[in-house]
């Protein structure tokens, strides 16, 4: 528990009887989520450039996203009414550019911003009410969750990729919200699939650079 809830608790309990004591604790101390209060989200495929996310609970298509591969490659996400929420353009060596909704386009780097070390596998930014939130998660072989700043405990949103489970079926990709989450989950599903798609493509490139250096080794001997 929280040093903040530890505290409350105590004086809660030295200064009323028990029905008190139930009534204080309810409003003062912090509520865990509640499965009602989640929103999980799979990915099919578990692919950030091109997928169809679906409610879990009720099957409901809530956004479609797909790349195109022309003069430039570009990637565009639509909800469930197929209003385009985003769409960024690739780039090989500098941050892709994304144009929110309607919005101007601008680089990806200008609204997700990356820390610097020792915290570089963190990507923060914030919503219209000028709330700021971090996605942690942001490196090779890690999975994204998203923090409100005010509380750095419980993330709002957590993605799992897909997985073998023990009956050998594939568990699909799920990207779950709390209340918070849901509150900007447009902002969230974006910020997810383009920090994922470059997570991937790094993740891609040492996996590919790992295996170049083991075989020249191999041949070496």
């Amino acid at each position: 528990m929280p040093l903040k809830s530890m505290i409350l608790s105590s004086l809660i309990d030295e200064s009323c009887g028990r029905q008190c004591r139930e009534v204080l604790k309810s409003e003062l101390l912090p509520r865990r989520s509640t499965m009602s209060d989640l929103l999980t989200l799979v990915l099919q495929p578990d692919n950030p450039c091109n997928t169809t996310i679906i409610d879990e609970e009720t099957g409901k298509v809530m956004y479609q996203v797909a790349t195109e591969h022309g003069k430039s490659t570009v990637t565009r996400a639509k909800n469930a009414v197929g209003e385009s929420i985003a769409s960024w353009e690739w780039r090989d060596v500098r941050s892709d550019i994304i144009t929110l909704g309607n919005g101007t386009p601008t680089s990806v780097s200008s609204w997700l911003k990356k820390s610097l070390v020792p915290f570089k596998d963190t990507v923060t930014f914030k919503d219209a009410s000028g709330r700021n939130f971090k996605w942690k998660g942001n490196g090779a072989g890690m999975q994204f969750e998203l923090y409100i700043e005010t509380d750095k405990i419980s993330p709002i949103a957590q993605f799992r990729k897909s997985r073998r489970v023990a009956n050998a079926e594939t568990k699909a990709a799920t990207l779950t919200l709390n209340g918070i989450g849901k509150e900007i989950i447009d902002l969230v599903v974006i910020s997810f699939l383009v920090l994922e798609k470059a997570r991937r493509g790094k993740e891609t490139s040492m996996l590919n650079r790992a295996q170049s250096e083991a075989l020249g080794g191999a041949f070496s001997v």
